[in-house]
């Protein structure tokens, strides 16, 4: 299926970099978004940014940024579009990370029940480098109602679906399940914002 839009005919001018090494992000911007422009390159930023003295939007936000910093410090092609996200979970104003342990995981659920709304915080960053440096930036939020249900959740810390993603939970999977409601754009809880494509369109003006 090909997508006659003018942003992917722009993007062809320049060297497009996806600042990731998440299928997911690529899938959604090829198959949902019809750009087929980027090519994935993990950035070797350390995401170890401070939390405390940050509220959640700041640090995503900080955090998209360095990622694409550090691939434009390690070089790239002129003229190049380097395109990050990064994705938290929030809950009563706290980040939660990838909890890697079952027993963490049980954990952060059970925070979940207590403050069952959750934010999913996307922060996007995209910077055109060439004969000069601009960076532009934006974000999106999903809101989801976490349901506590018991017996869902047990058996959902028991598959080990969700311990190496943020949050404890892979929404497009089994995850779907933990939650009875969602308000915003699904895409952003399942990688990548569609708002991405206007960011992208102002980028190449």
């Amino acid at each position: 299926m090909l997508f006659n839009h003018p942003l992917i005919a722009k993007l062809n001018n320049f060297k497009c970099i996806l600042g990731s090494q998440s299928p997911r992000r690529k899938e959604i911007l090829e198959n949902n978004l019809g750009i087929r422009n980027f090519t994935p390159r993990p950035s070797s930023f350390e995401e170890d940014l401070e939390k405390d003295d940050k509220t959640p939007l700041q640090y995503v936000q900080l955090t998209s940024q360095h990622k694409a910093e550090a691939i434009i410090k390690e070089g790239v092609d002129t003229p190049a579009i380097v395109l990050t996200c990064d994705t938290i979970i929030s809950c009563n104003g706290k980040v939660f990370e990838k909890p890697m342990t079952k027993e963490k995981q049980r954990e952060d659920f059970k925070y979940f029940s207590q403050h069952p709304e959750l934010d999913v915080i996307s922060a996007l960053t995209v910077i055109r480098v060439g004969d000069s440096t601009e960076v532009f930036t934006d974000h999106a939020t999903t809101k989801l109602k976490f349901k506590g249900d018991v017996d869902i959740t047990d058996a959902y810390i028991e598959s080990e679906e969700g311990l190496e993603v943020a949050g404890g939970f892979k929404y497009q999977g089994l995850g779907c399940l933990l939650f009875e409601s969602m308000e915003g754009d699904s895409f952003n809880v399942v990688g990548l914002p569609v708002k991405v494509f206007d960011l992208l369109e102002k980028a190449v003006v």
